[in-house]
């Protein structure tokens, strides 16, 4: 049987397509089985209680310095997690704006802060 211009090699057309994106097609179906679904912070297990910031939230921290001066500081909350000691919510912030110079921000220092210090600023 002679082959037809349309079917090179004997092959249909509407069935060859690149190995390459068959596999990147299968690859990207596979993956919703394996990607964790993303939970906000309301989705957090029942245990525990409802946490009062959210990532995303304006707030400020007040403190007391070593030489008994008042400071503040401004930041965005990038982080909850459950302290287990403290059965109690603490936060990572990114530190934007306070009392240092301006050099100094934004500061991310990888403390956690415990929810019951920090205040919720208003949005501009």
């Amino acid at each position: 049987m002679p082959l037809s211009a349309d079917c090179p090699d004997g092959r249909s057309q509407l069935l060859m397509f690149p190995r390459r994106e068959l596999l990147q097609k299968l690859a990207s179906a596979a993956l919703l089985f394996f990607v964790p679904r993303s939970q906000s912070a309301l989705g957090s297990p029942k245990k525990y209680p409802a946490p009062e910031f959210s990532i995303g939230n304006k707030v400020a921290d007040h403190w007391i310095d070593e030489v008994e001066i008042e400071q503040i500081e401004y930041g965005n909350v990038c982080g909850t997690c459950w302290h287990p000691n403290k059965q109690e919510w603490a936060y990572s912030i990114e530190w934007t704006s306070g009392g240092m110079p301006d050099f100094c921000y934004p500061c991310f220092d990888e403390r956690l802060t415990v929810g019951g210090d920090l205040r919720f600023v208003s949005h501009d």
